[in-house]
């Protein structure tokens, strides 16, 4: 074998290891046994972690975690790279994202927001969907001590309507209607990863755009 088919995973031909071939199934097609546990520890570490206050109980959310550990198993996964096991796997990346997450805390408890009192109609039925629905309050520690200004509101607005269409419709469904990633999937005709990949990219992207503008509004004050 090369040294560059050994570096990347993959055998000779390019194709990946049967080992991988396998946990990619598992993880697309019979997911059910990993899920229902990580999706149990998850849940455990985030209510230890308020209770010991470290995490305020809207900081961060179970199955955006749930996701992105899953998203990161498959990016591995799809580079030809094994994974030893995939339990430990996944409950590593998650416990990643929660000490990711209390360090911003930590970091930002001064900086307040609030999005909760910010109405829009956007999403299915014109349903009301507060901010906050959106980007689970990612910079307000302390609801209701500050307010988000028109032009602020306008600019995520405009962010908002900056995804594609099928993302847009992903990411509401997912995270402001609750809906499983699964169903989602079969709806949509798509893998259940690319469901995941979607939401992951579309929170990311919002929140990339929020910190823009908090950025600029920290700039002004100079």
């Amino acid at each position: 074998m090369s040294a560059h088919a050994e570096h990347d995973g993959f055998s000779p031909n390019g194709d990946p290891p049967d080992a991988v071939l396998a946990q990619l199934r598992q993880l697309r097609e019979d997911p059910g046994e990993l899920l229902d546990n990580l999706t149990s520890f998850v849940g455990y570490e985030i209510s230890r972690r308020v209770t010991m206050g470290q995490l305020g109980v809207t900081d961060v959310e179970r199955d955006e975690v749930v996701d992105n550990a899953f998203a990161s198993a498959l990016t591995r996964l799809q580079e030809g790279v094994p994974i030893r096991n995939l339990h430990t796997y996944l409950r590593s990346r998650a416990q990643d994202m929660i000490r990711r997450e209390i360090r911003r805390v930590s970091n930002e408890r001064a900086r307040t927001v609030s999005l909760d009192q910010v109405m829009f109609s956007e999403g299915e039925d014109g349903e009301e969907t507060t901010l906050a629905d959106l980007i689970p309050d990612n910079e307000a520690r302390e609801l209701g001590e500050a307010a988000i200004d028109a032009e602020t509101l306008t600019f995520l607005m405009d962010s908002l309507s900056g995804l594609p269409d099928r993302w847009r419709s992903i990411f509401l469904q997912r995270t402001v209607h609750g809906r499983n990633a699964y169903v989602i999937a079969e709806e949509f005709e798509i893998p259940v990863d690319e469901v995941r990949r979607i939401v992951v990219r579309s929170r990311d992207y919002l929140r990339d755009q929020m910190e823009n503008v908090h950025f600029a509004m920290d700039e002004d004050d100079f």
